[in-house]
Formats: C-alpha cells, sequence, structure tokens
C-alpha cells in the first residue's frame, strides 16, 4: 500500500497542508478532451439514475492511461446529481485525471414504501466503479487506478464501497481498483450510533436504510475496515460539533488499525457546504491543496 507522509496545522483558521514526500514522475497523458454525459452503467437499468458522465481524454497512441477520480455527490442518499461540478472537472482534468461523475438511485421522496433503500446505493456506486474498470480506456483512463470521492451521503457511499469489496466485486469488477478515497464531511461511518440521535438523525438514516439495526450495521464503513487485502487510503475531511468530529476520527482509527493509510483535515470556519463547494475553487487554499496534494502522492 501506498503510503503519504502529511502534517496538517491549523492557525487563525486556516489550513496549512506540507507533503512530506515526492510525487511521482510526471506520465505522457493524453489531453484532447473527449467525453460522455448520462451513460448507463448497468444492463438492465431500472432507473434513470444508473448513470454517470464522463469527463476525460482522446486516446491515442503515446499517451500514458490517466488515472480515474469518480465523484459521488451527496444530498442525504434522497436529493443531489451529478452534474454542475465544473471546478472539480476542471481540477481534475487539468491535473491529469478522468474525471467521473456518478449517480444512484435516491431514497425519494422520503416514506415512499417504494423508494429504494439500502444497498441500492451502495450498489450502484459499485456497478459504476465495474463499468468504468471496464470502458474508461475508451476516454484514455486507466481503470485499474481510481480514486473514490464523495460529500456528506456520498462520502459515506465511497467509504463503504471503498473497504467493502463485495458491491464491486457482484457487479464483475476488481475493488483493488480503488487505491484511495476522499471522504467528505460524511456523518455516515457508523449509523447505528447517527439512528440513535434520534430525531432528524434518526428519519434520515430510517428513509434510506429501514427500520433494522442489523441493516444500519451492515451498511456502517467502520464494521467494514478490514474487508479488503489490501485497503484503500483515505483523506478524511471533517468539521463542525465534536461529535461529528469524533465519529470520523474513530473511523480513522479504525481505518488505520486496519492497514489503511490514513489523513485527517480538519478546516475551520467552513461551513457543510464550503468543503464541497471549495474543491477546486479558483484561490482556495484550505480544502484545494490537501485534496490535491492526496491524490497525486496515491494515484501519481
Amino acid at each position: 500500500m501506498k503510503t503519504l507522509a502529511v502534517s496538517l496545522a491549523l492557525f487563525l483558521g486556516v489550513a496549512v497542508w506540507a507533503a512530506g514526500s515526492g510525487t511521482a514522475g510526471a506520465a505522457t497523458t493524453c489531453d484532447t478532451p473527449q467525453g460522455a454525459r448520462n451513460v448507463e452503467y448497468v444492463d438492465d437499468p431500472v432507473s434513470p439514475l444508473q448513470r454517470l458522465d464522463i469527463y476525460g481524454f482522446e486516446a491515442s497512441d503515446g499517451c500514458d492511461p490517466a488515472p480515474v477520480v469518480m465523484w459521488v455527490h451527496g444530498g442525504g442518499w434522497r436529493g443531489g446529481d451529478k452534474r454542475n461540478e465544473p471546478t472539480k472537472v476542471s481540477l481534475f482534468n487539468d491535473l491529469g485525471y478522468v474525471f467521473v461523475s456518478v449517480n444512484y438511485r435516491l431514497s425519494s421522496p422520503p416514506g415512499d414504501p417504494k423508494r429504494p433503500i439500502h444497498p441500492a446505493h451502495a450498489n450502484d456506486v459499485g456497478a459504476a466503479v465495474a463499468w468504468v474498470q471496464d470502458n474508461v480506456d475508451q476516454f484514455g483512463g486507466d481503470g485499474e487506478t481510481i480514486e473514490l470521492l464523495g460529500h456528506s451521503a456520498g462520502g459515506h457511499l465511497v467509504s463503504l464501497v471503498g473497504v467493502d469489496p463485495h458491491y464491486i466485486e457482484q457487479a464483475g469488477g476488481d475493488a483493488d481498483a480503488v487505491q484511495c478515497v476522499v471522504s467528505n464531511d460524511t456523518e455516515g461511518y457508523d449509523l447505528v450510533e447517527r439512528a440513535a440521535q434520534g430525531g432528524s438523525a434518526k428519519q434520515l438514516v430510517t428513509n434510506a436504510f429501514g427500520a433494522d439495526p442489523s441493516v444500519y450495521a451492515d451498511a456502517s464503513p467502520i464494521n467494514h475496515v478490514a474487508d479488503r487485502d489490501e485497503p484503500p487510503d483515505f483523506l478524511i475531511i471533517t468539521r463542525g460539533l465534536p461529535r461529528r468530529v469524533a465519529a470520523a476520527q474513530a473511523f480513522a482509527d479504525a481505518a488505520e488499525g486496519a492497514g489503511s493509510s490514513v489523513d485527517v483535515l480538519r478546516p475551520v470556519g467552513l461551513s457543510h457546504g464550503d468543503v464541497n463547494r471549495l474543491i477546486g475553487t479558483e484561490g482556495d487554499t484550505v480544502v484545494t491543496p490537501p485534496v490535491t496534494e492526496f491524490t497525486q502522492h496515491c494515484l501519481g
């Protein structure tokens, strides 16, 4: 497993990121844009949401396949969309990575007995990874070198799919292709603990995962950190109330104990939305630099 030596200092509300090891030598990647929108990633979709967008490059002789960053949006497992991520597209394409933005089935409208619930969301993300492995070469990508990036509910999904291999393997993919995960400000590491908070937190969990606490446990990334022989590296971004930070740190500690290289970023003074919106935003010195450094160290 690749390691990353990083120190994080918080001073007067500004996060300072310092890389402690050199990046890999730059490869010759393709730079002619090529992409596709609303591509179905399952053979027989049951929802129009089982689609993804690809922002890649025109593959040609002399170009090395580019690593892939796969984005999974948030929205409480019941909202959100893969579109409207121009800053992330620009950031990762400019760094030489193929960028893939994934939609998945949503537990909406809340309370509808026919709404998709777990494991629908994670199955879809796993199927998207498997599809990318098989097809991203058409867009200049390397399907065996993947980073998962997700915010909020998407942070839960990339963490779960990153550590529990069966979501990718049941779709015919190889979980070892996921080499690193950026989990951005999710409260979904331990859904049993999340539901126990009651109120709106429990309602959110119940809507997306049903009423069975054993399902909450199975859908909790913290319970699967040891499921892969070669676990992915993690960058965990967390902020807000001490309870939120403690839950993220507990997952970080568990993942590290299972063999992952884990770094935790705690930006000060930013909202839940800010830590997502700022990724790739011009002039951002708090979130974009550590995400960039982590990605480059992990994917090369």
